[in-house]
């Protein structure tokens, strides 16, 4: 697990067309890869800003981006997030401009501050006994429980990532494998376990990180993203965030 996240194939399209939130349903007409594409958009997002990604997807002035997310802009839960991402990546001048000011936010926001880091990118910050708004110690409870999760689904960090097992884009990745495995038909149990874990596990804290980066940023990139993924979670969980 790491970097780079691969983007939903076809085959990760499950027969049926059913969406997670809705036992069967469709309430979001939102097919399964479209969700994984959004969680792959997510995790690429928060692992950093990338000059050779930013340069694609602010190809044709913008609009690129649109074909990043070409699965997700076309469910009405997502378009205007969507256009909204979209319009920040075309405020730029050009893909130089849009990684340089997105580098400068994240390293702001989520690595180095000298008024203190506003969203630490991992879990156990937002679990210990401080409470709500007061971040707590790394390497805490859901480290060692990602630990735990990863090593009992065959899963292994690089070496080279050198990140605690709760960074925010190694859950996303951890639930990105179970839902695909599921909706695959190859382990389909994973796909209870997928929206505990999106429900449970993930939108409790994901919503403390999504304040603090809305209250913190200036230019929005990030705060949009971080909605995108809160409605994800929120659709897998099984809840209608809207």
């Amino acid at each position: 697990m790491g970097r780079d996240s691969e983007k939903p194939r076809a085959e990760d399209r499950p027969t049926g067309g059913r969406t997670p939130a809705d036992g069967g349903q469709n309430t979001h007409q939102l097919p399964p890869a479209a969700i994984l594409e959004g969680l792959a958009f997510v995790s690429k997002v928060f692992w950093g800003p990338e000059l050779g990604y930013c340069r694609a997807i602010h190809q044709e002035g913008g609009r690129a981006i649109s074909r990043e997310l070409a699965l997700l802009s076309s469910a009405e839960a997502f378009s205007g997030t969507v256009a909204k991402i979209g319009a920040v990546v075309r405020s730029y001048q050009d893909g130089e401009a849009l990684f340089q000011n997105l580098e400068s936010e994240y390293v702001s926001l989520f690595i180095s501050n000298r008024q203190g880091i506003a969203a630490p990118l991992y879990h156990s910050c937002y679990a210990g006994p401080e409470g709500p708004g007061r971040l707590a110690m790394l390497m805490g409870e859901p480290a060692l429980e990602m630990k735990k999760r990863l090593a009992s689904s065959g899963l292994a960090l690089t070496e080279a990532l050198n990140q605690p097992p709760d960074h925010l884009c190694i859950e996303i990745e951890y639930l990105y494998f179970m839902l695909r495995e599921a909706w695959n038909g190859k382990v389909k149990e994973l796909s209870a376990e997928g929206r505990r874990f999106a429900r449970d596990w993930m939108l409790p804290w994901v919503r403390q990180f999504q304040n603090r980066v809305r209250a913190a940023e200036e230019a929005g990139f990030y705060t949009l993203v971080s909605v995108l993924l809160i409605d994800l979670l929120t659709i897998i969980g099984g809840k209608c965030s809207r």
